[in-house]
This record gives C-alpha cells, structure tokens and sequence, in this order.
C-alpha cells in the first residue's frame, strides 16, 4: 500500500499541510497537488461529488505523492469505507457527538483488533489484490486514518474519552459549525472558539493524536504553537473568487 505522506510528516514532527477543493473536477485536483501540500481535502457531505470524481481526484493527487482526505457523509458503513477502498488516504468524519459516536466510527474505519471494518482487498487501495491480504489489514491500519471533527458545544464534555480512545487518530476542530451551534455565527475568533480550538489542540496532544483545524495564512504560526500539527490553509473556491474578483476590479481601474 501506497504510505501516508501526512503521516510521514507528522511522525518526523513537522506540520502537515492541506488544501481544500469543493470543485470535484480531477484537473483542479492535479493542479492544486503540484503545489505540493501534504494532503487535498475532497468533500462528499456539502458538496455534489460524486464517487467516481472522488476516485478520479485521488488518483491525480497521488501523481505527486500527495495524499487526500475525504470528508465523507454520515450513514452506512459503505460511506465511510469506500473512500478507504479508492485509496484515499484520510477520512473526515463530520459532527462526532460523543465517546459511543466516536466508537462507531473508530469500529468502522480500523481493521481488528482495532475495530471491526469489513474487508475486500480487491480495489484501488490494495493494488486490485496485489497487496497481500495480511499485509493489507496491518498497514490500513498504520498508513491510513480517521479525522474526528469536533463542532459540536455537546462533544466537549467528552473530548477527553473520545481521544484517549485507541483507534482514534485525529481531532479536527470545525469552527464554523461550532460558532453557529454557539449562537455567534461566524465569529471564530471569538474568544468562546478560541478557547475551544485551544481545548482541543491540548487534548489532541495530551493523547498523542493529531491535532487539525482550517486557518488562514495570517495565523498558521499561531496555531502551530497552540498545538496544531494538520492545518488547511486555503481552498480552491476562495482562490477562484478572489482571482475572478480582482480580475474585474483591474478591469474597472483600467477604465477609470
């Protein structure tokens, strides 16, 4: 199996570096992984992807040895493990509620002993069977994982159980869901989601698991020494827009 390239920089106590695409064509894929990022953030709960995008933007990522992460929708066991089976490298695993929510998840996405995920080993991930079966189970485990993402005020409260848990390999703040769920929509440097991202990055930390949220490139010192070692720092929708905008704006300065 093809090894994490986010894991690699995190075990060698570097910060991983990600950007998000909610635009499921395989060209912007390409073009963001020759940037060079640790890992593309691809989308399945807001956005209209559909599966075989999905795997066609994997595969353009992998081109230049860039892993993905694929924020999957909450359902089956299918939704969760078919983005594994194309070779994505990460799921993101939106609105974890509690330490049981987070059980399931765990008992889905990790082969035994870790958990209980169905096998196939006959897709993308394994080499279509290439990948011995043994040596498939083992390194799923080692060289893939599971991103947790905490924007709920309810998952505070069990913050501690769901990292301490084996299995579990990443807290992923969210601060805009977190803001709204607050009541102070869009505020997320308020100091009620500051102290928050903070909590999670400690806890993260404190049981050795990955600690990832989205920033902006203003505040990427900040939270790496607030504890953060997975950050997106830019999108492709934001990058599309702001090039569209100041494009008419240059024209209309043009022509006074």
């Amino acid at each position: 199996m093809r090894p994490s390239r986010v894991l690699r920089t995190i075990r060698e106590g570097k910060v991983a570096r990600v950007l998000k695409l909610n635009i499921s064509d395989a060209k912007i894929a390409e073009i963001f992984a020759a940037a060079q990022p640790d890992a593309l953030w691809l989308c399945m709960e807001h956005t209209s992807a559909t599966w075989e995008q999905v795997e066609h933007q994997i595969r353009a990522a992998k081109l230049y040895d860039v892993d993905t992460l694929l924020r999957v929708s909450r359902g089956s066991y299918s939704d969760y493990i078919r983005g594994y089976e194309m070779d994505a490298t990460g799921l993101i695993v939106p609105h974890i509620m509690n330490a049981e929510d987070a059980r399931k998840v765990r008992d889905i996405t990790k082969f035994a002993p870790l958990g209980k995920r169905a096998v196939d080993g006959g897709n993308n991930d394994a080499q279509f069977t290439r990948v011995g079966f043994l040596d498939y189970l083992k390194t799923a485990n080692e060289e893939r994982f599971a991103c947790y993402q905490i924007e709920d005020p309810e998952a505070m409260e069990h913050l501690e159980a769901i990292a301490e848990m084996d299995g579990v390999d990443c807290l992923f703040f969210g601060p805009g869901d977190y803001s709204v769920a607050s009541g102070i929509p869009g505020e997320i440097q308020h100091d009620e989601i500051k102290a928050v991202r903070k909590r999670v990055a400690e806890v993260a930390r404190k049981y050795g698991k990955i600690a990832a949220t989205v920033t902006n490139r203003d505040l990427i010192g900040e939270y790496v020494d607030m504890g953060y070692n997975l950050l997106s720092v830019g999108a492709d929708v934001i990058a599309l827009a702001n090039y569209a905008d100041e494009s008419m704006a240059a024209f209309d300065k043009a022509l006074g």
